[in-house]
């Protein structure tokens, strides 16, 4: 009987070691994993729409990729590979890289993959919005990217200057419950002018007529002070 017991217990021994075995052969492996992919990820990579930073990262956009492709679905890293060839779109003036469609479609290739990993931030849904307006500014596509950066986003302060820039030349503010999107987002600006009022100016410079009818709408009711200001520059 003390045999058969003994017997029993160094199964179990056995039986248990080669479970802790596994599960450290496991958690082995997903740190090499994790720590591959932290070593190719490039440093300073992120969201901006400065083109001084854009163009800097734009230079880490094949590292970034790869790093993305070794962390297969971590959506922070495919979000970092958009955001190196995405904010260059964002940081150029509008008709500034109609001439490179390669770029566009690799940066729509590596955002709509970020998105399907990370489909909650709205920074992706922006960049995609812009590389959709790139080609043809009146893309459904375009505005329904533009729609879901405010429903994933609504209060994102990070997002609003480039935002409300596509907001007021999309032909989306036709729809009245994308107007009401839009005028959140200046009121917003109007609350915090001093960081925002630029922004405010510059979209209201590059809008279409129906975009500047709406600046002037809005800021009308919220602060007119600063229309008669905005209008005063742009003349």
């Amino acid at each position: 009987m003390a045999t058969s017991n003994t017997a029993v217990t160094q199964s179990s021994i056995k039986g248990f070691q080669s479970t802790a075995f596994a599960l450290a052969g496991l958690l082995g492996s997903l740190a090499m994993w994790i720590l591959a992919a932290e070593i190719s990820r490039p440093a300073g990579v992120g969201f901006t729409t400065d083109a001084v930073s854009a163009a800097t990262m734009y230079e880490h956009r094949n590292a970034a990729i790869r790093a993305a492709r070794i962390g297969v679905f971590r959506g922070d890293l495919w979000s970092e590979a958009a955001f190196a060839y995405g904010d260059v779109l964002l940081a150029d003036e509008k008709n500034a890289l109609n001439d490179n469609a390669g770029l566009v479609e690799r940066s729509r290739m590596v955002t709509e993959l970020a998105l399907t990993h990370a489909p909650y931030d709205s920074r992706l849904w922006l960049i995609l919005a812009a590389e959709y307006f790139r080609s043809d500014w009146v893309n459904e596509k375009a505005s329904g990217s533009l729609r879901m950066s405010y429903y994933t986003g609504s209060n994102s302060l990070d997002v609003l200057p480039k935002r409300l820039f596509l907001a007021v030349q999309s032909h989306a503010l036709q729809d009245a419950d994308f107007q009401e999107l839009v005028r959140h987002d200046i009121q917003i600006a109007v609350m915090r002018k001093e960081t925002f009022g630029p922004a405010v100016a510059a979209a209201y410079k590059n809008a279409s007529p129906p975009g500047r009818q709406f600046i002037e709408r809005t800021l009308g009711a919220l602060d007119p002070g600063m229309l008669i200001l905005m209008r005063s520059k742009a003349e």
